[in-house]
């Protein structure tokens, strides 16, 4: 095992385009850490710099304490998957896997040892003499895991390892990869663009957008305390719905107006937050799943249009509008989730209910506003 720290990277090109700006991480011994954000945020180009294919423009990389900036990818005791798997096609799954170490010049003894191990531990010991081509794509990304083992390196590296599965596939082989990162404790870093993957997999997810760390923590803290509206509404499917809105604090409530409705906020709900000022313009975050068509004692209501309904088969997402809200942040349209099914009675008002507790406030800069009494 082996811990690994960015501290204030920067990644840059010769044409002058930036893909990561003054990143900084830790991850410790045996800690599994999921890279997640869209396309082109620089979550691959972490692994990249990590494993030194790609040199650092600023900044330093250290794994165990030591800076690796100058070191070629094969004294870094590291080993990485690829999205394509890229598998030798001429080899058997057995030389595939003994492959790394042919190339480190381990004995033939050794050889068949380890690949007997990995493939054990993997599943692969009855495919051993067939080839790529006659692999199924699960197959497939079991042998280059394995391929990646075989070598017993102190970071394992993962890049988007699961995209060119099926759905069905995808989450069988998300399970392997959490348990077998449970029995090996390696340390472990996984990049991908699918929000499920990084929740059920991270004991720690970091979310990127344009080449910035926009926060890190365990999937509960990003979910429930997201830093701000590009967390918010990323985390989530679909995302937190976020309006703008104008923010008013008094003695024992807060007031939030969205066009013409109000809904007043007791602070003692909100113990754990910072009273944000006076009349700010800022947003409004509910959850989808927060909305319910059921009044409960502490809940607020809300008068909600009703533009479309998707019934899915154990719950129904409501589309809706708020009226009088003119231009918002997501075009007028909020979702919620609701249990059951619910008839498409589109343009008529129903009252949706929420609770105190489920309403997050941000800023005119997207931050999150917090609130403690």
């Amino acid at each position: 095992m082996a811990s690994i720290a960015f501290n204030r990277v920067t990644k840059s090109f010769v044409e002058g385009t930036t893909v990561l700006r003054q990143f900084s991480l830790q991850v410790e011994e045996g800690e599994f850490i999921v890279l997640v954000g869209p396309s082109g945020s620089g979550k691959s180009t972490v692994l990249r710099l990590l494993a030194g294919l790609e040199s650092v423009s600023e900044g330093e990389i250290l794994i165990d304490g030591n800076v690796v900036n100058d070191l070629a990818p094969q004294q870094r005791n590291i080993a990485m998957v690829f999205q394509n798997y890229a598998l030798y096609p001429h080899m058997s799954v057995r030389e595939n896997l003994a492959f790394p170490l042919r190339m480190a010049r381990q004995s033939k003894q050794q050889i068949d040892a380890k690949v007997s191990e990995v493939a054990q531990l993997l599943g692969l010991s009855d495919l051993l003499q067939r080839r790529p081509k006659q692999l199924s794509g699960g197959q497939k990304q079991r042998v280059a895991m394995g391929r990646a083992l075989v070598r017993d390196p102190g970071v394992f590296l993962l890049d988007e390892p699961l995209s060119n599965l099926d759905a069905k596939l995808r989450a069988q082989i998300r399970a392997d990869i959490a348990q077998l990162q449970s029995r090996l404790n390696k340390t472990t870093l996984y990049v991908t663009h699918d929000q499920v993957e990084a929740m059920t997999l991270g004991h720690r997810v970091g979310l990127m957008n344009h080449g910035e760390l926009q926060q890190i923590g365990t999937p509960e803290q990003l979910y429930g305390q997201p830093q701000n509206i590009f967390v918010a509404s990323f985390i989530g499917s679909p995302g937190m719905n976020i309006m703008a809105s104008t923010i008013s604090t008094h003695t024992n409530r807060i007031d939030i107006h969205i066009g013409t409705q109000e809904l007043q906020l007791p602070i003692a709900m909100f113990g754990h937050r910072k009273t944000p000022p006076f009349n700010e313009q800022g947003y409004v975050g509910i959850r989808p799943e927060a909305f319910s068509l059921s009044k409960s004692d502490h809940s607020i209501a809300v008068n909600a249009t009703i533009k479309s309904v998707e019934y899915l088969g154990h719950e129904s997402l409501l589309y809706f509008g708020l009226p009088d809200t003119g231009r918002d942040y997501q075009d007028g349209v909020w979702v919620a989730r609701i249990k059951g099914k619910m008839l498409d009675t589109a343009d008529t008002v129903v009252e949706l209910h929420v609770t105190a507790e489920a309403v997050y406030l941000f800023n005119s800069e997207g931050v999150n506003i917090t609130i403690e009494t």
